[in-house]
């Protein structure tokens, strides 16, 4: 098809009303990898169309811009990415940049080999004033060939008035964007990927597709983009994890000994929790005797998939699965001391995975890494390491007994 005939559809998509269904084919061809080169831009495009900078869109998309700018999608391509590209081979390298990094044209600021002619042509042509984050960008899913494409509009295209006269050929309208099946492509390893007591090291959609809410029809939109939000609020939101989880428990005491019977369900996730090999989430129960002394640890308990540095043995899988829960049952006897109140904390740490893989590479390749890229993994690894948050805090204080 040339391009006057692919302009004339974009235009006759808009003129029917946005008329989108769903299309076997289309995910097949827009995660087709490598994704191809945006080539040159339509002759009739303005300055502003012809570049694909983030910051070009934010002219008429500034709300999902804006989300976007302070989303993980935007930092995909970061110091804890760029300081391995030393330890690891160019091939293993270069296949994180299927998801880290999708669009050709951002690959060639990550490695020599995709300065081709072409891709350098294309960059030229699209990012006429440079790449400034190689990261996700709005391109990665929304452009291929010079077309844009994006979930149906929520109004009646024929409300408006400027049909005939949209930006950039308008953009076909495609339900896939508002799919669970759109996001599989990066958030789920391959079916010939590594796997790990049967299973493959990250199976966000699988998980998804064996749950409730797979059956009931909520995508990972609903509550990832809610409102058709860019921010992909995760593990790392404190607010977000909140809202899905509900914590409970009950303590009675019998014969001087205290028994906790304690509950964490998950209500909102619609996959694992947490899902993949990275975050992990520890449940710490405490005893406070009096205001002086030191909390006594009564059980700490640790919800995630614990794989060793070398991503070659599971250890264990405690995850809790959807609309289920991960329960404790203690029992303390405090020894006639007396018991002011009982304590359940429950923290999470996003990147306790990349942290125990930073800090032993680091020992290992302390020789081998230059300063810039040493200095790129101190920084990655602090910063890991302060993602940690308490998600929730339960207070439990012991009944008063009355005088007989």
């Amino acid at each position: 098809m040339n391009f006057p005939s692919i302009q004339l559809t974009v235009i006759l998509v808009f003129m029917t009303n946005f008329v989108s269904c769903l299309d076997s084919n289309f995910l097949d061809s827009h995660w087709k990898y490598p994704i191809e080169v945006q080539g040159i831009p339509p002759k009739h495009f303005t300055v502003l169309e012809k570049n694909l900078e983030p910051n070009a869109c934010q002219t008429c998309h500034n709300k999902q811009f804006q989300n976007w700018k302070e989303s993980l999608h935007s930092k995909s391509i970061s110091k804890g990415f760029l300081w391995q590209k030393e330890i690891l081979s160019s091939k293993e390298y270069q296949s994180c940049f299927q998801c880290h990094s999708p669009l050709p044209e951002t690959k060639s600021e990550l490695s020599t080999e995709f300065e081709t002619k072409e891709i350098l042509n294309s960059k030229h042509q699209n990012f006429p004033n440079g790449i400034s984050n190689p990261s996700i960008l709005c391109a990665s899913c929304h452009i291929r060939n010079q077309i844009r494409f994006g979930p149906p509009p929520r109004t009646n295209a024929k409300e408006k008035s400027y049909i005939n006269n949209l930006p950039h050929n308008g953009y076909i309208a495609k339900e896939e964007f508002e799919s669970s099946a759109f996001c599989k492509s990066c958030h789920e390893s391959k079916p010939n990927g590594k796997r790990l007591n049967g299973k493959k090291l990250m199976e966000v959609y699988t998980e998804w597709e064996n749950s409730p809410f797979a059956k009931q029809g909520i995508q990972c939109q609903n509550c990832h983009m809610p409102e058709r939000e860019h921010s992909w609020k995760g593990i790392h939101d404190k607010t977000f994890v909140q809202k899905s989880l509900l914590p409970t428990w009950k303590i009675t005491e019998k014969n001087g000994t205290f028994h906790i019977q304690a509950e964490l369900k998950s209500i909102g996730v619609g996959h694992r929790f947490p899902t993949y090999i990275i975050p992990k989430v520890y449940l710490r129960f405490y005893a406070i005797l009096n205001h002086k002394s030191k909390p006594v640890l009564l059980e700490e308990s640790v919800i995630g998939r614990i794989v060793n540095t070398n991503l070659t043995e599971e250890y264990l899988d405690t995850r809790i699965k959807p609309q289920m829960s991960h329960q404790v049952s203690i029992g303390y006897d405090p020894k006639e001391k007396k018991v002011l109140k009982f304590l359940w904390e429950i923290e999470v740490d996003p990147d306790e995975q990349y942290v125990r893989q930073f800090e032993e590479q680091r020992l290992e390749n302390d020789k081998k890494l230059n300063p810039e890229s040493k200095k790129m993994l101190q920084e990655s690894l602090l910063e890991k390491k302060n993602s940690r948050y308490l998600l929730f805090t339960l207070n439990w204080q012991v009944p008063v007994l009355l005088p007989q």
